[in-house]
């Protein structure tokens, strides 16, 4: 399956849009990333920004007759730059495998396509959360911190098949158990605000230590709701992933089933993530340690 992203290294490094042009500006043609084979053809590589596996570029050099856009493709040996790890591509978007996935479901060996997610999870945790702020419009407390870490951890969330290094910041909430929306901090003017502005049952109160946000409060009721994420799904459509995941918000009836209340969808960049632990703007040290605090080092 072709791919019009890559990455030079393995590990947390940035991903770039796949043109010739960003392709030799950034590998500068160094040895590492082209060889010539025993058929005497010269190949160009980089790593998939999906599994950290090596790829194929084709198209830099020569006209392609179906495409006038080089494109990756994965190469199932090692090379230079990035060793073939089979079962992190039998799991790869990007591959040619299809699996029906669901949140339990987990691989059996840890590899060190794993181990780079754990360990970026570990170190990034600051910047997953900077990521989840800006998007969902709500402000993550210590409380709710420690209560994802802690849920992470306790799932091997690492572990699960569609876990990457660049959709991170969701799989914190994602193996999170629903939580009240009571006690919520949101932004004012988010998607989220806009819909609870309008129940009744809602009302907010000021919150004077982030500018722009606001407490969510019961108004004279008892306030059955609570949020979760659902639904993490991802296909490849034109050479490119779409990767998506909901925010829903329900409550429970007299009958103890639960009724769905709102549901927001989030689309996952394969960019956002890597790019901002390559070059992150800021760093908010009491989440790096809280973070080091409840993930043990493996």
């Amino acid at each position: 399956m072709r791919m019009r992203r890559f990455k030079l290294h393995t590990g947390e490094y940035p991903v770039y849009e796949l043109t010739k042009e960003n392709y030799l500006a950034k590998t500068k043609k160094d040895k590492r990333y082209s060889a010539v084979g025993k058929d005497q053809c010269k190949r160009d590589f980089a790593v998939c920004p999906a599994c950290d596996n090596p790829i194929q570029i084709i198209g830099i050099y020569k006209k392609l007759e179906n495409t006038d856009k080089p494109y990756g493709r994965h190469y199932n040996h090692d090379t230079a730059i990035a060793k073939h790890n089979e079962q992190a591509y039998q799991f790869c978007p990007y591959a040619s495998n299809h699996y029906d996935v669901t949140r339990d479901m987990k691989k059996e060996k840890m590899t060190d396509y794993e181990r780079d997610i754990y360990r970026s999870t570990r170190n990034n945790f600051d910047l997953a959360v900077a990521i989840l702020e800006s998007d969902l419009g709500i402000l993550v407390t210590k409380n709710m911190a420690e209560h994802m870490l802690k849920e992470y951890v306790a799932s091997k969330a690492h572990m699960y098949y569609w876990a990457t290094l660049y959709n991170i910041p969701w799989m914190f909430l994602y193996f999170s158990t629903s939580r009240p929306c009571y006690g919520l901090i949101v932004k004012k003017e988010s998607s989220l605000y806009q819909y609870l502005i309008k129940r009744k049952d809602v009302r907010f109160t000021p919150y004077s230590f982030r500018k722009g946000y606001v407490r969510v409060e019961n108004n004279g009721y008892f306030l059955n709701l609570k949020y979760t994420l659902l639904d993490h799904k991802r296909r490849v459509v034109n050479d490119e992933v779409v990767e998506e995941i909901w925010l829903e918000l329900y409550s429970v009836n007299s009958k103890g089933e639960f009724d769905t209340e709102y549901r927001q969808k989030f689309v996952i960049n394969e960019y956002r993530f890597p790019n901002l632990v390559a070059a992150p703007k800021y760093r908010r040290q009491w989440l790096i340690d809280l973070a080091k605090n409840i993930i043990p080092e493996i």
